[in-house]
């Protein structure tokens, strides 16, 4: 092709017909730039489908995290909502004192008290992507944002739940460890609501025989102004929590519908 024109270049050239010549000159630069144009038409094509695909897997992965954190969430507003059933129940007792409640179901409902859960945030696909400016050939924009914002919130969610395990820590296990805890049987542990299991744990305590003679006077710990304290403080945390989570359900749903109606 290259041979072809040059031969009808050197033509007009030797004879001598220059207008004829620089016609074909203008047509054959005309030619090469409308070459150059097709052939970066047709790259950006391809990085556009490439960039399409790499759109499309993304948003799959993204919807297998968030299918993981519903399931997180949900366990969460379980422990959470539970978590107020047994604080509810102690505070009946603390508030009518001639109601009796009995050491073994005290042991049961203090017992929860004492755990506390950390978050878990399924946000590696989004992370990974934004540090290796993926999202910059990306077409969904107001979806990125959205999930920008999903992940952003849940240092919020996890403040929340710190919260309450440095209330447990620092303000209910000094009060409860002021009590024996040779009370505790196999069964102290029934209302436990954990992400491992704990039972075992309570088997290892109750094979071992409690041989003293000590007079466990749960009584004295539901009088004391600390446990109501403690109690309406603890409520109030695991009430925020729980805000939060079905706040943060809202939000992964509405990002999920938005995914799922992109495809």
């Amino acid at each position: 092709m290259i041979k072809f024109f040059r031969r009808i270049r050197q033509h007009l050239l030797a004879e001598n017909k220059f207008s004829k010549y620089l016609l074909y000159a203008i047509g054959e630069i005309a030619l090469v730039v409308i070459g150059i144009l097709i052939a970066l038409q047709i790259n950006t094509w391809n990085d556009e489908i490439k960039a399409t695909k790499v759109e499309v897997k993304f948003f799959a992965n993204i919807l297998l995290d968030l299918e993981k954190d519903d399931e997180n969430l949900n366990f969460y507003l379980h422990f959470h909502t539970k978590r107020i059933e047994y604080l509810d129940t102690l505070l009946t007792y603390v508030r009518n004192p001639h109601k009796k409640m009995g050491i073994d179901k005290f042991g049961q409902y203090v017992e929860p008290i004492f755990y506390s859960i950390n978050t878990t945030s399924y946000s590696t696909t989004f992370e990974s992507a934004k540090s290796m400016g993926t999202f910059n050939n990306f077409k969904e924009m107001e979806l990125l944002k959205g999930l920008s914002r999903y992940y952003a919130d849940f240092i919020l969610l996890e403040n929340l739940f710190s919260s309450i395990t440095r209330f447990v820590e620092n303000q209910f296990e000094p009060l409860m460890y002021s009590l024996p805890e040779g009370y505790m049987t196999a069964s102290t542990g029934d209302l436990v609501i954990n992400e491992e299991d704990t039972q075992e744990f309570y088997d290892k305590i109750a094979s071992i025989k409690d041989n003293r003679e000590i007079e466990y006077d749960y009584e004295r710990i539901l009088r004391t102004p600390l446990l109501e304290n403690y109690i309406i403080g603890d409520l109030g945390r695991t009430y925020n929590s729980i805000g939060k989570i079905k706040s943060r359900q809202e939000m992964l749903r509405l990002l999920k519908r938005n995914i799922e109606q992109r495809k």
